[in-house]
């Protein structure tokens, strides 16, 4: 019993890794987008973002956690999935309360 749970456990974990943690990275198509690439390479590779708040882009592809990239003076500075970013947040009196 206890080493079906412990089992059962890491199996759970295992699986639990890609939503948890954010490499900070993006992947369109057969494309990474990394810190440090340039937003003609973004562009390039991921297309148009679904929408932007100044530096912040967001990037909702389908069967993919959204993602916002931050760009600044011309390169990629930070890549976060949406809810560690707090941009783009759904507060129904604006952006922030």
């Amino acid at each position: 019993m206890n080493l079906n749970y412990h089992s059962i456990l890491a199996a759970i974990l295992i699986l639990a890794v890609p939503f948890v943690s954010y490499a900070g990275s993006l992947r369109c198509g057969g494309k990474l987008i990394s810190p440090g690439d340039t937003e003609q390479q973004l562009l390039d590779a991921c297309g148009a973002p679904t929408s932007r708040k100044g530096a912040e882009w967001l990037y909702e592809k389908p069967g993919s956690v959204p993602v916002v990239v931050t760009v600044g003076r011309g390169v990629v500075s930070f890549i976060r999935n949406k809810a560690e970013s707090g941009a783009f947040s759904e507060h129904p009196f604006g952006d922030r309360p």
